[in-house]
Order: structure tokens, then sequence, then C-alpha cells
């Protein structure tokens, strides 16, 4: 480490530190023995007391001419070197000696372009001048007013050129600092003091990172090698390099910045350009929030797991201390801590206020406006988490997470910095908000819509399994009664009525306990290899000879088609799909039934020409006990039943059943079967 203090102290030159009111500051060794002084009686006094003009000379005019050169130092902020001035010294033992000096001072400017110190320097040139006949020092003088003139005009470009690098920064939105060639700031536009305010006053190039609170885009803090300024300052030039200003208290700023360094003789030998980024960063965050939370949202995932992905990503992505999410509790109506996140270098937020009751905390406020609502400075109630241990916690953003006109729960956003409510952060988390929401009410809806359907599928098993017993029952003594030769015809008749509608009544049931007990899982279907082609035909078969009207079946089939499946059930398949085209084909049509095959997939086709089935009706088709309004209003047969059990059977198989295109003149259903094993 270099002790500055001995150097300057020890430096062969006398130098002279003063302060802006003329007071010493400082003085070296060399300057001491040149004017015969010690430290401790000049330190602290004004120049003119410690050193006044010589009272025996009439002439003297040491004072006013350095002190007007001083001046001008301090006004126009450049060097000044004087003429050769007379001015004599006190002597320790009284009385004044006569000196001549050679002077020049230097002032040494701030971050705000003011002069904070004056370094004057001087050189002791009375034996020279005394040595010299009168026509010689003239010379001398002449030679040397020449070089003061030039100076003097140097140094009224070099202002002129300050004064308008100065204008043009001032004039810049974007934050301008420079620095001279030993890293001192002399260059600070109105957006830089702005930011940085007298923070930067003394500080060298390579201290600014710390003292700004400098870090690059991964959170480490600036060094030497990634110091833009300092780079510039070494001849390097720096675009878009990214820093986050994190100043304790005050929430983070992003800034790409541009540095390169300086030539010509302004004074500035680097600058550096910071560009207040922090929105745009911001934006992009929040848009990079919104995408993965619809990715995480649209995953299988157990809800509260989804939510706890939820708050960690609106956490971790936008740069907030610490996020949680409340649910509500229609039982006790009251909003339940679900899930809370916070960085893993910070504490867990505590879970003591794991309940709310609709009151005056900022989340249950939140629920009972159903808007979004900020909160700077944070109260110290039970919707501001503090972590022992942890930062404070200073500002909160709750978010309602609506369904419709209810308010299923509130994401709260917590911020270790006062913050302004900001109009984007606001509308994009109600955004994230209200898919939140919608995931939700899906969820609850799928998981009432499956409670609904399990209850369901139980009872038509219960009432299939009651209701085959009296059936059963009917259909033997009814088979007993037409069996007794001795019963009359019209009895018979209506015996024969009995028997036929209790074996209605008995496939119904049959169809309902099987389509319960495949959706249950109570029934499982016997894959097995077996000969799809075979089945088809069959069934072909079984429906000519069972239709009632004039109806053409064509068969499309390969001479064998093998898959693994249950031929018995996918023969209810083909009864199902060829009776529903047998109701609707009109007299004198054709029915086809085509089956097709690849090496991964059967596919299984029944068509007609009749009635198109409507467009808003077709989402349905496959539903239990749905018909049609043309099948209600026509009378024809059926109990909606048929298609149902043809999708259950399909899709235990490991298939897909769909209906094709409304507006084609054919209605085709199609089921695909894969060909090989589950």
């Amino acid at each position: 480490m270099i002790d500055y203090r001995l150097l300057f102290r020890s430096a062969p030159t006398p130098l002279l530190v003063l302060d802006p009111d003329l007071v010493i500051v400082e003085a070296n060794d060399a300057y001491l023995a040149a004017t015969m002084t010690e430290r401790e009686d000049i330190a602290g006094r004004h120049i003119f007391d410690a050193f006044p003009d010589n009272p025996d000379d009439p002439e003297a005019d040491g004072v006013a001419t350095l002190g007007a050169s001083l001046q001008r130092v301090l006004r126009d902020r450049t060097a000044e070197v004087m003429p050769i001035q007379k001015y004599d010294v006190p002597q320790p033992g009284g009385g004044f000696a006569t000196r001549y000096w050679a002077p020049v001072t230097v002032p040494l400017v701030n971050a705000r372009g003011e002069a904070e110190l004056l370094v004057h320097r001087v050189e002791d040139v009375t034996a020279y001048v005394l040595s010299q006949t009168p026509d010689r020092l003239a010379e001398e003088l002449r030679r040397r007013i020449g070089q003061e003139e030039a100076e003097l005009l140097s140094r009224r470009r070099l202002r002129q050129q300050q004064a308008a690098l100065q204008a043009l920064a001032d004039g810049l939105d974007t934050a301008v600092f420079g620095c001279d060639g030993l890293g001192h700031p002399v260059l600070c536009n109105d957006a830089a003091r702005a930011i940085a305010g007298d923070r930067l006053n003394g500080a060298r190039a390579e201290q600014w990172p710390q003292t700004l609170h400098l870090y690059d885009a991964t959170g480490r803090p600036l060094s030497e090698t990634t110091n833009p300024l300092l780079s510039a300052l070494h001849g390097q030039h720096i675009r878009d390099a990214e820093v986050v200003m994190r100043p304790p208290g005050v929430p983070p700023r992003t800034f790409r910045m541009h540095a390169r360094p300086v030539e010509g003789r302004s004074g500035v030998a680097a600058v550096v350009a910071m560009h207040d980024v922090t929105e745009l960063r911001r934006a992009a965050r929040l848009r990079e929030c919104e995408f993965e939370i619809a990715k995480a949202i649209s995953s299988a995932q157990p809800t509260d797991d989804v939510l706890a992905v939820a708050v960690e990503l609106i956490g971790s992505i936008i740069g907030w201390a610490a996020t949680e999410f409340w649910t509500l509790d229609e039982v006790g109506n009251v909003l339940r801590r679900t899930t809370s996140w916070s960085p893993s270098d910070h504490p867990p937020l505590h879970t003591s206020g794991d309940t709310l009751p609709p009151g005056d905390s900022l989340p249950a406020r939140a629920w009972q406006d159903s808007t979004p609502l900020w909160e700077s400075p944070l109260g110290d109630d039970l919707a501001s988490p503090q972590a022992a241990g942890g930062p404070r916690l200073r500002a909160a953003l709750a978010v309602p997470v609506p369904s419709g006109a209810d308010v299923l729960g509130v994401l709260v956003c917590y911020s270790e910095t006062p913050e302004v409510p900001d109009d984007t952060r606001t509308a994009i988390l109600t955004g994230i908000g209200a898919q939140l929401g919608g995931f939700l009410e899906r969820r609850r809806a799928g998981s009432l819509a499956a409670e609904l359907d399990r209850v369901r599928n139980e009872y038509v098993a219960l009432v299939g399994h009651e209701v085959r017993t009296p059936l059963t029952s009917i259909q033997a003594y009814a088979d007993m009664l037409i069996d007794d030769p001795g019963l009359g015809s019209d009895v018979r008749d209506m015996v024969e009525v009995i028997h036929r509608n209790a074996g209605t009544l008995a496939v119904i049931v049959g169809k309902l306990l099987d389509v319960a007990a495949l959706r249950t899982g109570h029934l499982e279907v016997n894959r097995r290899p077996m000969d799809l082609s075979t089945v088809v035909h069959e069934a072909a078969e079984a429906a000519r000879a069972r239709a009632h009207k004039d109806v053409t079946i064509e068969v499309n089939a390969p001479p064998s088609t093998r898959i693994h499946g249950d031929p018995d059930r996918l023969r209810q398949v083909l009864d199902e799909l060829v009776n529903n085209a047998l109701i609707w084909a009109p007299q004198h049509s054709t029915i086809g039934v085509t089956l097709n095959a690849d090496p991964h997939a059967a596919v299984l086709s029944v068509s007609n020409t009749g009635e198109p089935i409507p467009a808003d009706e077709r989402s349905r088709l496959f539903d239990l006990f749905f018909r049609g309004g043309a099948a209600r209003h026509s009378a024809r047969p059926g109990f909606g039943l048929g298609l149902t059990l043809a999708r259950t059977v399909v899709e235990q198989h490991g298939g897909t059943i769909a209906v094709n295109d409304p507006e084609e003149a054919t209605t085709v259903f199609s089921a695909r079967l894969p060909i090989g094993p589950a």
C-alpha cells in the first residue's frame, strides 16, 4: 500500500495545498525549507496571514498579484502559470528575505465541477534573477511573458472546450461521467448528479463501483476487470455493458453502459454513459414470468404444487423479496396461506399468520375490495410476514385472484425497499392473477365433474343391479306363461308384450352396467390376439338379418386384420355403430363398413347417408343418455347408451372414436384402435 502523505511530503518540488478559502491545508518538506517555516506554524492559516507582503518594501505587490492568480484558478478551474514574482518571505529571526519565485497553481476539480483544492507549486529562482544583467533579465522576462500569453490562450481554449462539453452533457437524458488521467472525476452532467449525488467527490475510477453499489447482471460486484470506466481509462472501448445499481434501502436500477477513452486536451481522459433500462428489463421479466406461469398451470401437477411453482416464479423472475398465496376457506370464511417463497439466502417466511379473517390486513382488503392494492411503508400486521433474522419487508402489492365475480385467493408480493405504485407491474400481476384464477376454477370444475361422474356411475350400477333382478323374474315367469298350452290367445298376446318389453329393459340395463363397470374399472377388457376382419363380417351379417328396411350393408375389409383386442367388446362397438346407422339410413340407401390398417393402428368406419348431425350436438354425441333433437321429435328408437358404450370400449382399448364434419353429405363414425398390446 502506497503512503501518499509520505510521498507528497517527500516530493523534491516545493508544494503547498490550499482550500477554496485559501487556507493552508498541507505543505511538503521542500516548501517548508524554501520558505524557512514549520508545518505547525502555517497549517490552518490563510496564505496571506502566513506570508504577508514585506512592510519595508513600498512596491511589494505579491499578495495582490498572487491573490488575483489564485482567484482566477478557482473561478476558471484551470491551471495557471505566473511570470517570475518577487515575493519576500519572513525570516525566523525577524525581518524579510528577498525571494524571486516561478509559481504554478493547479485546481483539483470534483465530480460537480468545483475546485475542491488548489495545489500551488513554486520554484525559487532568486539566485538566477540576481545573477542576470539588466539586458539578459529583460530578455528572460520577455520570453516568460510570451510563455504566459501562450498559456493564457491555451487555458482559454481549454475552458471553452470544457464549457461546451459540460453544456452538451447536461442536455442529455443519459448520465455521463468523466475522469482525468489519474481517475479523478472531472465531468458529471445533470442526469449523472441525479444518480450519484455527491458520492463520487474525490473517488477515483477504481472506487466508483463500490461507491455507486454497482453489480454485473449475475449479481456479482464489479471488479477492476469489469469496471467500464477503468477499462476506458486503459484505452478500451466498452459497449452495452449491463450493470445493476443496488444502493441500500433503494429499489435496484439497471443501466446499459458505454465507455471509451477521450483523446485531446479536454482535461477528460475517459467517459462513461449510463442509460437507465430498468423499465425495459422489468417489462421483459414480467413477460417471461407470464410465459412461465402459463407453462406451469398447463401441467398435470397437483394444484398445491402448481401454486408453489407459480409463487416461486413470480418472486424469482420479477425480483420480489418474498411472495405468498392466500386461498379462500369458504367454510371458515377466512384466507389461508397456501404457500410462500423467499430466496434461498433469506430465512423462510413465518407462518404465525396462517389465517386471516376479514379486516384491515392487506390481503384481506384486496380480497374484500376485489382490486389490487399497494402498501408502502408496510405495517406490522399479519400481512407483513417478517422472518427472524431476515431483511425487513418495506412494501407489498396484493393482487386478488378472481373467478368471475368471486375471489378465490390473493397473491401478495413483498419488497425490501420502499416502492412507488407501478401501473405496469400492477397490470401484469393482475393478468397473472386472472390466469391463476382460471386455473383454480378449471381444477375445481374438473374435480367436481370427476366426482359427479363417479357418483353417477355408482348410481347407475346400483340401479342396474336393483332392476336386473325383478326383470329376470318377469322374463322367467313370462316364459312359463307362454309355454302354457291352456293360455288363451288374448292373454298370450299380452304376455308376449310383457316378455318383449322386459327383454328390451334387460338390454338397457345390461348396457348401463357395462358402461358403469368399464368407466369405473370394475370390468376390464380381455385383450388378446384376434382377427378384427372376422368380427366386422360377423357383425355385418347379423345386422343384415335384423334390418327392417331396404338398406344395403357393404363391407370393405381385408381378409385378415390382426390386432390385440377383446373380440366380444369390439363386436359390441360394431353392433352399436351399425345399429345407429340403420336407425338413420334412408330407404334404399347403403351403409358402408370399412376397415383399414397400417403397422400401428386399425381404423374402423361406419357410414350412412341419413340426416346430418347438427354442429351444436356433435360434442355431446357420446355423452350418457344423450339423444339429439331429431331423434326425440321423430320418435326414433334408442336410449342414448349405444354410442357411450362404443366410446368406452374403444377408449379401454387405448383407441379413439370420432364423427366427421357435419357439412359432409355422409355421416361417418371412425374408431382408431392400436394394433399391438397396450
